[in-house]
């Protein structure tokens, strides 16, 4: 997943705090992120924020473990698990993502510029600097139909998954049209 970055946002600095062992408040990381890509050859990056693979989230490893654990480092590109997903995510002008759905409620905010949310019955809703969007499990693509740089920031939770006549709608990728 290297590329090189040529978003014209910074990279997203994280700071992630904790506890001595004493039960002192304490900053424990303090960097900015490293983009990713899904393809090599994407301009658009996407910064992993954080990750708990559970909840409740473990808040203590820095205590129990003798070290803080980072999961964002060693979780799947998808998220779909039991905890939580923290992801900043900045989309080129004409970018188009995958048509997906995984099984999350995903809470997104536009932090600037405009994005297009379009849902597979055609649907399609602008969303502009400021908007939120809770997207619950359905099949949708990503269009920043713009001539700027989008950045929009999502939190994803597990959710339980939908079941329409006895079939369940599952996490699902395919190529945009």
């Amino acid at each position: 997943m290297a590329a090189s970055h040529s978003s014209p946002f910074p990279p997203v600095r994280r700071v992630i705090t904790g506890h001595t062992p004493d039960g002192k408040s304490t900053v424990l990381a303090d960097a900015p992120q490293p983009p990713r890509f899904f393809v090599p050859s994407e301009k658009s990056p996407m910064y992993d924020i954080h990750h708990a693979s559970e909840s409740p989230a473990v808040i203590d490893s820095e205590i129990t473990q003798g070290k803080w654990v980072d999961e964002s480092l060693s979780h799947p590109e998808l998220f779909g698990g039991n905890g939580s997903n923290w992801r900043c995510w900045d989309m080129a002008p004409g970018q188009v993502t995958v048509i997906h759905r995984t099984v999350t409620i995903d809470y997104g905010l536009v932090f600037r510029g405009s994005i297009v949310l379009e849902l597979d019955d055609g649907q399609k809703v602008t969303l502009n600097e400021g908007d939120s969007v809770v997207q619950r499990g359905t099949m949708h693509t990503w269009r920043n139909e713009s001539k700027e740089w989008t950045r929009m920031y999502f939190v994803m939770m597990n959710a339980k998954p939908i079941e329409i006549e006895g079939k369940t709608l599952g996490a699902e990728i395919h190529e945009a049209k």
